[in-house]
């Protein structure tokens, strides 16, 4: 069984995001894991919120048709340089962080 070439062209794709998400994180400072204990943390890291944002914008892209140049490179690499940036600065106002106390 063999695989259409647009079907790894999108493989790719979301290799190159995931990536370029996860370099620029590490770039603006997101630290790579979150402070202990890691189960009760809700902070912002380059692993996890960041390249989850990132496929998902460019699924977003991907089932809307949106197409760049060169197989679509360049649309991975600006949603992932993209969602760095708003998990960095915009993601705690547009999400806001739960409380910290026990609702009973």
């Amino acid at each position: 069984m063999w695989i259409p070439i647009t079907e790894i062209y999108i493989l790719i794709n979301y290799i190159i995001t995931i990536i370029s998400a996860i370099i620029m994180a590490l770039l603006v400072k997101l630290p790579l894991l979150p402070e202990k204990p890691i189960r009760h943390s809700w902070a912002s890291t380059a692993l996890f919120p960041t390249p989850i944002i990132a496929l998902g914008l460019f699924a977003i892209c991907v089932e809307l048709n949106i197409n760049g140049y060169y197989y679509n490179i360049d649309l991975a690499l600006i949603i992932g340089i993209l969602s760095a940036l708003f998990v960095k600065y915009l993601l705690d106002d547009t999400f806001p962080k739960p409380n910290s106390g026990d609702v009973s």
